[in-house]
């Protein structure tokens, strides 16, 4: 028995081993597949294919490498073969604690979902995703499905919730320093400025993005900064401008040889031409356009070329050559029907392949788990009876320190609710002694001498002067004591609720100092108590700061309520600030009022992000998620 078992562990040792060895190359293939995902396709399958014939032997998890792999090189082209492999890598990992691949599955799944124009079932999958990058903290993984969500309800044409979920993810990407992604979701928000025809928000940042592209020497962003900007001028129809920027995106992706933008940029310079009824140019345009995608073997942007080309031949009178382009646009078009005929085939015998190939996985993992069964069993059993007695106690420790740690945190969050709740106690006593004590007797005060006032034709001219200006005295300081009183604790927020609450206070502001617009969604029932009043004081700071500071005429607020939670937009005119100075919480900061608002929806677990600088305005974002019941 003895040397079965020092036999065993030698094997189990070398076996061991060699699994060391190729889990190190696979996590290296793995890591060289992820590099290379928005890079070079092809290379993503190189890798996969290394991973998969490596990965025969290893635990599931790293077989799954290898078929998230292959579902990233085909969803550009294959994207049911694409959704099939993700699906797959989803049942092998239905048992595995291995999060993050599990999420990149769901990401992908979305992926997939978009470009089928499912967007219910993408945005599902993309939650998912979500969920499981959070729970683990992976912020990558969080700043990419973030700008993802938000690109679905872009396309839904959801403007105010893709907004929100795209400056979320420029917050996680920028707090991470991820460059690369910051800038995709910065994108996505001047495409989102630009539907909304909110020009001035879209220029500022396609010209933050060309600044960025030039200091990380990217020329591909770069194009597609200007590649925004040419789209906006010709929306707005300033087409000289527009085709500045164009040729520029077309010189820069001419250097990067990336032909499938070149043929877009001429397309699109083609059709700029034609709108100006600039034939000749239009002409050249589109016959560069044709060649190009002749080149690539790109149908699509030549079938558009052709039929813009007979647009042109009609305007000019020129009905032979006219003919001639539409039925090479018709030749074309029976091309790419034809092609995806071809296509469909080869990917449906790939989905009946993986099918197999799907099945022979499971039978192999199920004679490999009963091989690892025998072999491993009796040394993990010898190991488990001599450590477990170790191992209980150390997990008893464990429990009782988590414990306590969520007993200090519930602690810790129970006295900062009672500090906030005895402040609005203190701050309601001391309005109410304001207005009840003080108050009544400045106004029975500014009675009795409005009654002397009037009797005071006796008095010299001198005291009749005196005590007129007593009485106006005392008259604004009932103002001032009814003013402090109802700003330290407003009985509207008492009574009428939060909304009511804004609105009364931002009804005090003369529309002649600033016009302010209150926009709510979502907020027929009361909120938490605490919420509601950390939401007023917040909004309470933000337009006094406007109103010191910002010389605006203008401040937009947004208020929207959802089952995620609770989304804050506070927007003005003015001359905005530089946002550097506003650093880390533990930090000084630039103002006393920020860091208020900071601390504030902080212990609400929300964040707050300010979008400024100089002459741009100021835009205040702020997300309170669900609170969890407490107790």
């Amino acid at each position: 028995m003895l040397l079965l078992i020092i036999y065993l562990i030698s094997s189990c040792n070398a076996t061991l081993k060699n699994e060391d060895e190729s889990i190190k190359k696979v996590n290296f293939w793995y890591s060289q597949q992820n590099y290379y995902a928005q890079i070079k396709r092809d290379s993503v399958l190189h890798y996969a294919l290394l991973i998969e014939a490596a990965a025969k032997n290893l635990p599931v998890e790293y077989q799954a490498m290898a078929v998230i792999g292959k579902a990233r090189f085909y969803v550009g082209k294959k994207v049911k073969l694409s959704a099939k492999l993700y699906g797959q890598s989803l049942n092998m990992l239905a048992h595995s604690k291995a999060d993050s691949l599990i999420g990149r599955a769901y990401n992908g799944l979305g992926v997939c979902y978009i470009k089928m124009s499912d967007f219910s079932i993408a945005l599902e999958n993309y939650f998912k995703a979500l969920k499981l990058f959070e729970k683990i903290n992976d912020t990558k993984g969080i700043g990419g499905v973030l700008a993802n969500i938000g690109e679905v309800y872009q396309l839904k044409n959801d403007l105010p919730t893709a907004k929100k979920y795209i400056l979320r993810a420029m917050d996680v990407n920028k707090a991470n320093n991820n460059i690369v992604s910051y800038l995709d979701a910065a994108q996505t928000l001047a495409n989102i400025y630009g539907m909304n025809n909110q020009l001035d928000s879209a220029f500022a940042i396609d010209k933050m993005g060309i600044k960025a592209a030039d200091s990380m020497n990217s020329t591909s962003f770069k194009s597609a900064f200007y590649n925004n900007m040419g789209n906006c001028y010709m929306y707005s129809d300033r087409p000289d401008s527009a085709y500045y920027f164009f040729s520029q995106c077309l010189l820069l992706d001419s250097a990067n040889r990336n032909l499938n933008f070149m043929v877009d940029n001429y397309l699109t310079l083609g059709s700029l031409a034609l709108r100006q009824k600039q034939f000749v140019q239009a002409k050249q345009f589109f016959k560069k356009t044709i060649v190009l995608s002749d080149s690539i073997h790109e149908n699509h942007g030549k079938y558009q070329a052709w039929q813009e080309l007979a647009t042109v031949y009609r305007q000019e009178n020129n009905l032979t050559n006219a003919i001639i382009a539409k039925d090479s646009a018709i030749a074309v078009k029976d091309r790419i029907i034809n092609e995806k005929s071809e296509n469909k085939i080869a990917e449906l015998q790939e989905l009946y392949e993986t099918e197999k190939k799907e099945q022979t996985i499971a039978l192999q993992q199920s004679q490999l788990s009963k091989q690892q069964i025998m072999l491993v069993g009796s040394a993990v059993l010898l190991a488990s009876l001599l450590f477990s007695g170790w191992l209980m106690y150390r997990r008893y420790t464990i429990k009782k320190e988590k414990e306590l740690q969520a007993s200090l945190m519930m602690q810790r969050e129970k006295a900062t609710l009672d500090i906030l709740q005895a402040e609005d106690k203190e701050r309601r006593r001391i309005a109410a002694e304001l207005h009840d004590g003080v108050g009544q007797v400045m106004v029975a005060a500014w009675m009795n001498l409005q009654v002397l006032e009037s009797q005071m034709s006796t008095f010299d001219l001198p005291q009749q002067q005196l005590l007129a200006k007593a009485t106006l005295m005392v008259g604004e300081g009932c103002k001032e004591v009814r003013e402090v009183s109802h700003a330290m604790m407003p009985n509207a927020l008492l009574s009428k609720g939060l909304i009511g609450a804004i609105r009364d206070f931002t009804q005090q502001i003369d529309s002649k100092v600033i016009a302010i617009n209150l926009h709510t969604e979502g907020l027929d029932e009361p909120l938490e108590e605490v919420v509601e009043t950390i939401v007023y004081r917040v909004i309470q700071e933000s337009v006094n700061n406007t109103i010191r500071h910002a010389n605006a005429n203008e401040l937009d607020i947004s208020i929207h309520n959802n089952p995620d939670g609770i989304s804050l937009l506070i927007e003005d005119n003015g001359k905005g600030f530089d946002t550097s100075n506003i650093i880390a919480d533990n930090q000084q900061s630039g103002g006393l009022g920020l860091q208020n608002i900071k601390s504030r929806i902080a212990f609400l677990k929300g964040n707050v992000h300010w979008d400024s600088s100089p002459g741009n305005g100021t835009v205040v974002s702020i997300y309170i998620p669900v609170q969890n019941e407490k107790g």
